[in-house]
C-alpha cells in the first residue's frame, strides 16, 4: 500500500505546478508546436497526439496515453493542423517532367520535349537566368528557372534547375557539411549558405515574374518545383514568396524531388507555417535527403513537411506504394536505416531528370556554356520572354559568338 501511495504521489509531482514551474497541461489549447517549446524543469513539455494534450516529460498512463515512441518532443514533428491540399502522384509526375525543361537551352527543343510528354496545355512564359560561375556545383554555369502556365489546369509553374552529375552531388553534400548557415529573411530560422546563394541569384526576377503572372491570372494556383539543388532553391523561394505576400498560402503548392536538408529547426517550423501544401518526394535509398544526419550536425539541418516516401526499387508514375510522413524524421519513411544508392537520386518516376528532355529531342550538350550564355550576365538576373529565347540548336555546341563563327566557317569549308 505504501509503495502505491509513493508511486501515485510521484505521478502527481510530475504533473503539478511545483517551485513556480508552469504545468504543461494548461498549454494544451495552444497546440503542439507551442507546447513542446515550453520549459518544464530541466526539459520542455511533450505533446501526445492521441489525446491532443500537452504533458510533462516523464508523465505516463493514465495521465499520458502516449508511450515513449508516440510522444512528440520536437516542433518540427508536430502534425500539421492546417494542410491545405492533398498529395497527388499525377501532379508530382507532371511537375517532375516540367522540371526537366530547365535542362534544355532553346525554346524549340523545350517545346518538342513538352509535346513528347503530352503536356500540350503547358506553355513556357519566360526563362529566368544568371551566370553562376562562382558557384562550383552549377555544371552548366548558369542558374536557371522556367515559368510556365496551363490555362486548362489554371496553374502557374515555377521550376528550378538542379544538380545532375555525381560530382555535383558530392560537392553538394560537402557544401552542406562545410558551409555556415545564413538568414533568408522569413522571420526566423537559417538555411545553408550555398542554397541561399543559388536562390539569391534569381530571386528578384522570380519574384517579379510570379507577381506579373498573378496580376494577369489572380485565380490561378502557383506550383513550385525542383529536383535536388533545384528543390532546395524551390523550398526557399516558396517560403519567401508567401512571407513577402507575393503568393497567398491558399494558392501555393511545393513539390520537390530528392531535396537535401535546407535549413535549421526554426526554418523548418517557419516553412511549415508558410507553405502548408508542401511535398518532399523521396525515392527509396536516395542519400541526398539524408544529408547531413543528426550525428554529424546535432543541431540540424532539418526537413520541413511533408515527406512522401517511395520504397520501390523502380519508381513508376502508377506506383501507389508510398508512405506519407508529416514530421522531420520517421522510421517508416526515408529517414530509416538504408544503403545509399545514388541511382535512386537520379531516377524519379523512372526518369533521369537531367537527361530526360535531351534524350527525347536527341541532343546532348557538350559545352558548359549554353546558347543562352550571352543572354545573361553575372551582375544581375534577367527575364527572357519565351519568344525571345534562343532557337538555333547549333548554338548548343558553342560557348560564345567566336566559337559559333568558327563552326560556321568549318561547315562552309567542308561542304563547298
Amino acid at each position: 500500500m505504501l509503495k502505491f501511495v509513493c508511486f501515485f504521489t510521484a505521478l502527481l509531482f510530475l504533473n503539478t505546478d511545483v517551485h513556480g514551474k508552469t504545468d504543461c497541461i494548461q498549454h494544451s489549447s495552444e497546440g503542439c508546436e507551442y507546447c513542446v517549446q515550453q520549459p518544464y524543469w530541466s526539459k520542455n513539455c511533450i505533446w501526445c497526439e492521441l489525446d491532443k494534450k500537452c504533458h510533462a516529460t516523464g508523465s505516463i498512463s493514465p495521465f499520458n496515453p502516449c508511450n515513449k515512441k508516440q510522444v512528440i518532443k520536437n516542433a518540427v514533428n508536430c502534425p500539421n493542423q492546417t494542410v491545405l491540399g492533398e498529395y497527388s502522384s499525377q501532379t508530382a509526375y507532371n511537375l517532375l517532367r516540367l522540371s526537366a525543361i530547365t535542362y534544355i537551352n532553346n525554346r524549340k527543343d523545350a517545346k518538342q520535349c513538352l509535346e513528347s510528354q503530352e503536356l500540350y496545355d503547358f506553355e513556357i512564359v519566360e526563362w529566368i537566368g544568371r551566370h553562376c560561375e562562382e558557384l562550383p556545383l552549377i555544371t552548366y554555369k548558369e542558374c536557371l528557372a522556367v515559368v510556365m502556365i496551363s490555362h486548362d489546369r489554371r496553374a502557374i509553374v515555377l521550376a528550378y534547375r538542379g544538380t545532375k552529375q555525381l560530382k555535383q552531388l558530392i560537392d553538394e553534400v560537402q557544401s552542406v557539411l562545410l558551409t555556415s548557415k545564413s538568414s533568408i529573411g522569413t522571420g526566423s530560422g537559417e538555411v545553408q549558405r550555398y542554397f541561399k546563394q543559388a536562390h539569391d541569384k534569381l530571386y528578384d526576377c522570380v519574384k517579379a515574374s510570379i507577381h506579373d503572372q498573378i496580376q494577369n491570372y489572380p485565380e490561378y494556383d502557383i506550383w513550385i518545383t525542383g529536383h535536388s539543388l533545384g528543390g532546395a532553391i524551390a523550398s526557399i523561394a516558396s517560403a519567401r514568396l508567401v512571407k513577402e505576400e507575393v503568393i497567398n498560402t491558399e494558392k501555393i503548392a511545393l513539390y520537390t524531388f530528392g531535396m537535401p536538408k535546407v535549413g535549421d529547426r526554426q526554418y523548418a517550423i517557419e516553412h511549415n507555417r508558410l507553405v502548408n501544401n508542401s511535398w518532399r518526394v523521396v525515392h527509396r535509398n536516395d542519400p541526398v535527403p539524408h544529408v547531413p544526419t543528426s550525428i554529424v550536425l546535432p543541431n540540424g539541418p532539418y526537413h520541413h513537411r511533408t515527406e512522401v516516401y517511395y520504397p520501390s526499387e523502380v519508381m513508376l508514375p502508377t506506383d501507389t506504394n508510398y508512405v506519407i510522413c508529416s514530421g522531420s524524421g520517421n522510421n517508416n519513411c526515408g529517414s530509416k536505416l538504408f544503403i545509399a544508392d545514388f541511382r535512386d537520386h537520379k531516377q524519379y518516376f523512372n526518369i533521369s531528370i537531367g537527361n530526360y528532355c535531351k534524350t527525347v529531342v536527341g541532343r546532348n550538350r557538350i559545352s558548359v556554356k549554353s546558347a543562352m550564355w550571352n543572354h545573361f550576365s553575372n551582375n544581375i538576373c534577367k527575364r527572357i520572354k519565351n519568344p525571345d529565347f534562343p532557337t538555333n540548336r547549333a548554338l548548343l555546341y558553342a560557348g560564345n559568338v567566336h566559337t559559333t563563327m568558327l563552326l560556321i566557317l568549318f561547315k562552309c569549308l567542308l561542304f563547298n
